[in-house]
Order: structure tokens, then sequence, then C-alpha cells
């Protein structure tokens, strides 16, 4: 038998492959650890610094024209305080519904419907809407004529839902009609 012999290693080259080793994996953790981070930290921060930058720019223009602005707003607003019909406008929902329920009430008055009942929502549907039901009795021609005041309103509402049924309570009166309206108006808070 022969033996071969290997030959001897350096301790040194086996320190300097050893100690490469460590410089790579140190420099991989840096890498990982810390020069991305902070890439990625800094972008987000330069893409924030790009919209605050926008931000400014558009406030700096709506400052320049500000003037024109306002007159535009201000005539918007003439022309719609002309016009024979707008939204409701109240400080808050709760006023908005008692609004729409005098409105309401005074349309049936007006056209000769007897009143049961008017309930309206004390909140504001997803829309800005207003909702309510009106139950009221009376004949044809009461029905037509709040249909009527209703579509010219001095407020926009939208009838979504009407029902009309001959009252059972009243046999002897075939004329006597039950109406239930669902009505919906917009409401704009000041």
């Amino acid at each position: 038998m022969t033996a071969v012999s290997a030959a001897p290693r350096s301790p040194s080259r086996e320190r300097r492959v050893v100690i490469g080793g460590i410089v790579v994996l140190a420099l991989s953790l840096f890498a990982t650890y810390g020069v991305v981070p902070a890439v990625t930290r800094w972008s987000a921060r330069e893409m924030q610094l790009d919209r605050v930058r926008a931000q400014v720019s558009h406030l700096k223009g709506l400052q320049l024209h500000a003037s024109e602005l306002e007159t535009a707003a201000a005539l918007s607003e003439g022309r719609l305080a002309g016009g024979v019909r707008r939204v409701i406008h109240a400080r808050s929902s709760a006023l908005g519904a008692s609004a729409l329920q005098t409105l309401l009430q005074g349309a049936a008055d007006a056209s000769g419907l007897v009143v049961d009942r008017v309930d309206v929502g004390p909140d504001l549907t997803s829309e800005g809407d207003l909702t309510a039901t009106l139950s009221a009795y009376g004949d044809i021609h009461g029905l037509a004529a709040l249909l009527a005041q209703l579509a010219s309103a001095p407020r926009v509402t939208a009838v979504e839902r009407l029902t009309v049924q001959i009252n059972p309570a009243l046999r002897g009166a075939p004329d006597v009609l039950r109406v239930t309206l669902g009505v919906r108006a917009p409401m704009v808070m000041e």
C-alpha cells in the first residue's frame, strides 16, 4: 500500500478563505438589513415630498385665482338664488327633516288631502338626501293636485313610491282613496 500524502495546507490560506467568507457574509447582511431598507425609506419619503409639492403648487394656483373663483361662485349662487326650485339648506339633518315635513304638509293641505301621517327620516342617505313617507286620504283630484304641488314646489323633491288604495274604512264613499307617497329630497348642510 502506498500512502498518498496530501500537500499540507497552509494555515494562512485557510484563514484568508474564512476571512473572505466572513467579509462576504457581512457585506450581504449590511446590504440586506442596511442599504435596502434605507433606499426603500428614501424613495417613500421622496414620493411623499413630491405629493406635498404638487399640493402646494395646486394651492398656490388657487390662491392666485382666488378672486376669479370667488366671482364665479358668487355668480353661481346668484343664479341658484334666482331659480324657482332649490335643494333644502339646513344646519342639521333634523332641521332639514323639519323643513321637508313642513313642505309635504303644506302641499297636502293645498291639494285638499287630509294627512294621517308624515314620517321623515332623521338622517341623510349616503347620497345626501332626506327621505319621507306621507300618508293621506282624499279623492283622485286631490292626488293629482298633490303631485302637481310637489312638481312645482320651491324645494326639489322626487316621488319614489306611490301607493293608491280605496279606503276600506269608508265603504260608503268609493271616491275616497288612501294615498301613500315615498319622497326623497336632496339636502345641503350649511
